[in-house]
């Protein structure tokens, strides 16, 4: 029922769509739930993203100060290329492309920024 709603949402105009919506109730009961529930993941990871941050930060640092060491102490060049590699293909995963999720982001960032 839900595929055959959003193939058709897909292809109609907002009259369409909004007639459909409210012949199916259902829809939008699920649509809502589902919103809510991405919304309370999101506010979960920004609050526990933002108190870890100076755990990660600290390890980007350390990890900075260890490269420049090695650099120094051994002869074998560290490439920068295979970190912008690794980190290219690790964007996609750290990227938010849902609203509510990012809502919930931003807003569990700012309570995990400003509770004690």
């Amino acid at each position: 029922m839900l595929m055959s709603v959003a193939m058709a949402i897909a292809n109609a105009s907002i009259e369409s769509v909004v007639r459909m919506l409210l012949s199916n109730p259902d829809v939008v009961v699920k649509s809502f739930a589902v919103m809510v529930i991405q919304f309370i993941v999101g506010a979960v990871f920004g609050y526990f993203a933002v108190r870890a941050l100076k755990y990660i930060l600290a390890l980007i640092g350390l990890t900075l100060l260890l490269s420049y060491v090695t650099t120094i102490i051994s002869p074998i060049p560290i490439s920068t290329d295979s970190l912008l590699q690794v980190a290219k293909t690790l964007l996609p995963i750290f990227t938010l492309s849902t609203g509510p999720f990012l809502a919930g982001v931003i807003i569990g960032g700012m309570i995990g920024l400003f509770r004690r």
